[in-house]
Parts: C-alpha cells; sequence; structure tokens
C-alpha cells in the first residue's frame, strides 16, 4: 500500500513546483461595452471565460458579456448538444455567432448554444490541472487530532478527460492506535456520440474501520450526460469491475461486483467562485449474494483569495458484508481543508 502511494507523492511534488512554458498570448476579446482584450483562452467553462494577459493577470469574464472572440489557436468549440466543433475562431458576421473555422469551412454557431471552449492545440502543461488539498482539526476536551490531505491531476483534451487523486486521512487519540483511510484513484473518460461516454477506472483503498487493509479494483462503463450546461454537470454509468481484497484479518478475496454511479456538478464564477460536488457509486456484487458495497461523496469549495480555496467534504463508505470479521459496515466523516488550484 505505501510504495504505489509514496510513488505518487513523488509525482505530486513534481507536478506542483515544475513551471510550464508560456504560450503567445494573440487571441482577442471584444466586449459589449466596447472594451478589447488581447491574451490568451485558458477556457470556456460554466459560463465563464478564463483569458490570460500579460498585465492583468488571468481574466474571468462572463460570456454573456463577451460580443465576439478571434483566435488564432484551434480551439474546441462544444455545444450544449454535445455536438464539437474544431479550428481557429474567426470574425463572425453576425455579432450574436461564434465563426469556427474548420476543415470543412467556416462553421456559425449561436453564442447562446457554446457551453464550453478550450485551445486543442496547447502543451501538455496548458491541459493540465493540479491541485493539493490539506487539512487538520483537534479537540482539547477529547484529545482527538483528524488530518487530511490530498492531491490530484486533471488531464483535458477534446476527446477525453483523464484523472488521477489521491486522498488521506489520519485520526488520533490520546491512550488508542491511529486510525487510517486512504485512496488512490484514476480514470479515463471519453467522450463519444449523442452525449455518451465510455469509462476506465482503477482504485487502491485502505478502510481500517471497514477492516479493509488494501482493495485494488479495476473496471470499466458505459454512461450518458444528459445535463451538461454552463453551470451544471450531471452524468450517469454502468459498467463490471472485478477487485481483490485484502482484509485486516482473514483470507484475501477476489470479487467480481456491478457498477452503478451518477455525478453531479454545480459551479459558480461569481465573486468567489464556487462549486458543489457530489458521487455515488454502488457495487453489487455478482459472486457473493447479498453484499453491496457504496461510495458517498459531496464537496462543496470556495475561493478565499486568488486560487486559495477553503472546502468542505462530507463522505460516507458502506460494505453490507465487510471482509474482516467484526468490523463496522459504515464509515463517514467530514473534513474541513484549504486548498491550492492551478
Amino acid at each position: 500500500m505505501l510504495k504505489p502511494l509514496s510513488q505518487l507523492w513523488v509525482i505530486a511534488i513534481l507536478l506542483l513546483f515544475t513551471h510550464p512554458a508560456e504560450a503567445a498570448r494573440t487571441d482577442v476579446v471584444y466586449m459589449h461595452n466596447g472594451d478589447r482584450v488581447t491574451g490568451e483562452i485558458k477556457s470556456l467553462f460554466r459560463g465563464r471565460l478564463e483569458f490570460k494577459t500579460d498585465h492583468m493577470g488571468t481574466l474571468l469574464i462572463d460570456w454573456e458579456d463577451i460580443k465576439q472572440v478571434i483566435s488564432d489557436t484551434g480551439q474546441s468549440v462544444e455545444l450544449t448538444g454535445g455536438q464539437r466543433f474544431y479550428g481557429p475562431l474567426e470574425k463572425p458576421t453576425d455579432p450574436n455567432m461564434v465563426a469556427v473555422k474548420t476543415e470543412s469551412g467556416v462553421v456559425g454557431l449561436a453564442v447562446r448554444d457554446v457551453s464550453a471552449m478550450y485551445p486543442v492545440k496547447t502543451t501538455f502543461w496548458q491541459r493540465l490541472e493540479v491541485s493539493f488539498r490539506l487539512g487538520f482539526n483537534w479537540d482539547k476536551s477529547s484529545e482527538v487530532g483528524k488530518y487530511n490531505v490530498g492531491t490530484s491531476a486533471v488531464y483535458r483534451d477534446p476527446e477525453f478527460v483523464s484523472r488521477i487523486g489521491f486522498s488521506s486521512e489520519f485520526t488520533t487519540q490520546s491512550g488508542r492506535d491511529t486510525n487510517s483511510r486512504a485512496s488512490l484513484n484514476a480514470s479515463h473518460l471519453r467522450f463519444l456520440q449523442n452525449k455518451q461516454f465510455r469509462t476506465y477506472f482503477g482504485n487502491l483503498d485502505h478502510n481500517e474501520n471497514l477492516g479493509l487493509k488494501l482493495r485494488s479494483l479495476v473496471g470499466a462503463g458505459y454512461g450518458w450526460i444528459p445535463i451538461r450546461s454552463r453551470h451544471t454537470w450531471f452524468s450517469a454509468m454502468i459498467g463490471l469491475a472485478a477487485n481483490r481484497e485484502i482484509p485486516v484479518q482473514g483470507n484475501e478475496q477476489n470479487n467480481i461486483e456491478g457498477v452503478l454511479g451518477a455525478s453531479f456538478e454545480y459551479f459558480k464564477y461569481a465573486v468567489p467562485k464556487k462549486s458543489f460536488t457530489s458521487d455515488l457509486i454502488i457495487y453489487p456484487s455478482l459472486n457473493e449474494g447479498g453484499r453491496v458495497r457504496a461510495e458517498f461523496k459531496t464537496n462543496f469549495d470556495i475561493e478565499l483569495y486568488r486560487d486559495l480555496f477553503w472546502g468542505m467534504e462530507f463522505y460516507t463508505s458502506y460494505d453490507s458484508d465487510p471482509i474482516t470479521q467484526g468490523a463496522e459496515t459504515t464509515d463517514y466523516g467530514i473534513n474541513s481543508s484549504v486548498a491550492y488550484k492551478f
């Protein structure tokens, strides 16, 4: 368990302290109020255009306030219906349109239908988003200390999204053994036609409360994104997974499970920035009758100052038949932490 987690920390540290190369800032944004700004399009996500400039830093501009966007860089433009168009952005003849120069010619897209946009001819570092999280809680009367740390990375491509994340929590109390839980997870989601997607995922989990020393899991699934707007994302998926469990006490065990999942996310770029995410995954066992596992997690983040966030997380892990005899069936908790995202 410690070896793969230690390797992830090394990767995370390299990500945190490696500086990506800067791209030329030649994109132009024309505002309805007559202003003109030159810089570099980073992304259009959930109703706000992230636009990096040389002298004003990174601006977050409401999409409704923009009259025109012009870019020599190839852009991936996604509509609320799920369609995607690739190419530079030319000056449109209609101010209510976005003109994308595709291989088949210039395509005019209604501004109100554009839900997301980001450069497709960017470097690896410009497509990567990294965050680091640290939290601590302590109660003097009970002498209980709770520490949580985590790091995550998201790589976005016009055709797919890849994620990797690590989180760990330690609970200490005078006169008792330290209790811990940790999770290392990775996923790869490839977009398909008609708001559908294919996904592959893997997890390493450790949870002493549930009697689990280590669970290694790999799986695949197929899903649908019925809601994908400027502020809201909702997806559902079904799949199949195989895992190997090592208990705190007892014999190792191999399992085949079904996978049912749902994810909801709401994001608002108003000052301050804030987001709410909620994920539920249910694993009904296919080789051990009656056993069901479930993981639920919900997060709320609010920006304190320039990419520095305060967050609150609630989590629940459930196992109807823990592999270690006498272990708890449910583990839940609340964590608060500060995070830096870049």
